[in-house]
């Protein structure tokens, strides 16, 4: 008889450990999205808008479903935010539709068509000209990746309009392999998005924030816009945040090949107690993954200075998530301060540069001479 596939082996140890690392919670559903009938004055309302590959569902078209759809939607969100509401968490409902005094509920939810979805950037920006577009992680569905960018909003303070990039992640701890094709389909969709976002009247500056493998679809579409060489958004680009990023670590190095610089450095967030990752890391071969590589070899300030980026080691800081996956909701403050529209406010700031810093145990954002990984730049 032939051994079992080593493969298949590892694939089958990180499931029975992600089982046991997962929440028994129930996942919120399709209800989350309905709309309460009044918040009675209570909470914060935050504005979010919605592009998505995901297909909307049959039975409940307020909702998206994992299936992959041939062309984009468009959904527009208010959500009010609780005032007992606790930086980083989302204080969902124990069931839908939730009290406002205590939860996160959406207050209106509609569809858009483009011109629609055009017409809401515009409005929602307020004026500064700034859009922030979020890519979402793994195991995702459409109502964490809702509920998650108004919380991002919330917390973060960001002034200008923000856009959730849902694409259609399973939602289950095995379809690791299924997300990772579904956000490689998903570049052609969010590579549009970007560039639709840049012609849109009004709209001066568009940042992204990727999470997890969201990197891997964020990474991916700036690759082939600059291979493109045509796309309408790398002029307007601002900041780019790839926080925890599930990216083989060699891969990595060829796409900043390509890529290249960038109108502002690349702010790489990595953590080397992300037990997420080490997870994906075991998946691919023992291969590191970007978010958790090490930060210990003598040609850290040639890599920063080569790629142009900034590094930031959250592995000292506290996470709200059993997998240290999430630190980054603590830096939120720090990068609005970056993405604002005032460049003196963003030279104030230390991490307005390219190098390496450190989050301590205290969450405070600190240069430091300490190296990154020789991974980064290769042998």
């Amino acid at each position: 008889m032939a051994p079992f596939p080593r493969f298949l082996v590892r694939f089958s140890m990180v499931l029975v450990a992600l089982a046991g690392l997962a929440s028994c919670a129930d996942r919120p559903g399709a209800l989350m999205l309905h709309p309460v009938a009044s918040t009675a004055g209570v909470g914060s309302p935050v504005n979010i808008l919605v592009a998505t590959t995901r297909k909307r569902s049959e039975t409940d078209k307020r909702d998206f479903t994992a299936g992959r759809n041939f062309g984009l939607s468009y959904e527009a969100y208010t959500i009010s935010v609780p005032p007992n509401h606790v930086v980083g968490n989302i204080e969902w409902p124990k069931k839908p539709p939730g009290n406002p005094a205590v939860n996160f509920v959406v207050t209106s939810s509609a569809p858009l068509d483009q011109a629609r979805f055009d017409a809401s950037v515009v409005k929602d920006t307020k004026g500064t000209g700034e859009v922030i577009v979020f890519v979402h992680g793994y195991n995702t569905n459409y109502q964490e990746a809702v509920y998650r960018v108004a919380q991002l909003e919330k917390d973060s303070g960001f002034p200008g309009a923000v856009v959730a990039f849902a694409w259609p992640s399973l939602g289950t701890l095995t379809g690791y392999v299924a997300d990772r094709e579904s956000t490689t389909y998903s570049r052609d969709y969010l590579e549009t998005t970007l560039n639709g976002l840049a012609r849109t009247p009004g709209v001066r500056r568009i940042h992204i924030i990727a999470h997890s493998m969201g990197n891997w679809l964020a990474v991916e579409t700036l690759r082939q816009a600059r291979i493109r060489g045509n796309s309408a958004f790398l002029p307007k680009l601002g900041e780019v945040f790839l926080m925890s990023p599930d990216i083989d670590i060699d891969v990595f190095r060829t796409q900043l090949d390509t890529i290249g610089k960038l109108n502002q450095p690349i702010t790489v967030a990595i953590s080397r107690d992300d037990r997420a990752l080490g997870f994906s890391q075991r998946l691919a071969g023992d291969v590191p993954r970007v978010g958790n590589v090490l930060i210990d070899n003598k040609k850290a300030q040639e890599a920063i200075a080569h790629y142009g980026l900034r590094v930031i080691d959250m592995s000292d800081a506290k996470s709200l998530d059993s997998m240290n996956h999430s630190k980054f909701v603590g830096l939120l403050p720090s990068l609005n301060q970056m993405a604002k529209s005032d460049a003196a406010a963003a030279r104030g700031n230390p991490i307005s540069r390219t190098g390496l810093f450190v989050v301590n145990t205290a969450g405070t954002l600190l240069q430091t001479p300490l190296r990154l990984g020789e991974a980064i730049v290769g042998q």
